[in-house]
């Protein structure tokens, strides 16, 4: 796989006289809104290279890059695995959210041991949100009572507006509706970190230093990935 990709990129090159005029970027992420947002900033600039974007949780998006199935990713979480590069992109604080007709709806925020009593409506597991909620609520002393599993926002936003459960969501990826109110967990500091990662091996691949350059944040544009 790596020699393939390799060659297919050192094609690309070579037909474009060494200028990113053609080719394919592939993009995997964990969820479509910082991800369109930045290839929307990439293609601004590179306009003729395609770019081919796989949704997942974080443990399938890590899986993608270590598998060569993507050049580059969005993850919401800090890869410990040394094989990946990675830079911190956003910060994003865990929230939950409610049908209008549970009690909580006319509510701003809620303590993290109240979960204690209320259905969950989770993703998958391999979500960092999840992740990230289960270890907050452990320290705490919370036992949580999961009572759905889906492996899509999609999903667990529809049964949260049924009224099956509270979902678990970060702030950014909430997307308002009449149907669904958002709470702030106001006793528990739970918050997702996301990152721009590529295997090291391939730091130096064009379209990959091309991605990076062009939507990391501005204020570490001098710093490389660690």
């Amino acid at each position: 796989r790596r020699i393939i990709s390799l060659h297919e990129e050192a094609d690309e090159l070579l037909l474009s006289s060494g200028k990113l005029t053609m080719g394919l970027l592939r993009l995997a992420a964990v969820g479509p809104f910082h991800a369109t947002e930045m290839v929307a900033r990439f293609l601004g600039k590179y306009p003729a290279i395609k770019v081919n974007m796989a949704l997942g949780n974080s443990d399938q998006t890590l899986q993608r890059i270590l598998g060569l199935e993507a050049d580059v990713a969005i993850i919401a979480d800090n890869v410990a695995d040394p094989r990946v590069a990675s830079i911190p992109f956003s910060t994003h604080e865990v929230v939950a959210f409610v049908s209008t007709d549970h009690p909580w709806s006319k509510r701003h925020s809620v303590s993290i041991s109240e979960f204690a009593r209320e259905p969950l409506i989770w993703r998958e597991k391999g979500s960092t949100t999840r992740r990230a909620f289960e270890k907050a609520a452990t320290e705490a002393g919370v036992e949580l009572q999961p009572l759905l599993e889906i492996g899509s926002r999609e999903g667990v936003w529809k049964a949260v507006e049924q009224g099956l459960g509270v979902g678990i969501v970060a702030d950014f990826e909430f997307v308002a509706h009449p149907r669904l109110h958002i709470l702030r967990i106001m006793d528990a500091d739970i918050s997702t970190e996301y990152h721009i990662a590529c295997l090291k091996e391939r730091v130096q691949s064009p379209k990959i230093m091309a991605f990076i350059e062009t939507v990391r944040p501005r204020q570490k544009s001098t710093a490389g990935p660690q």
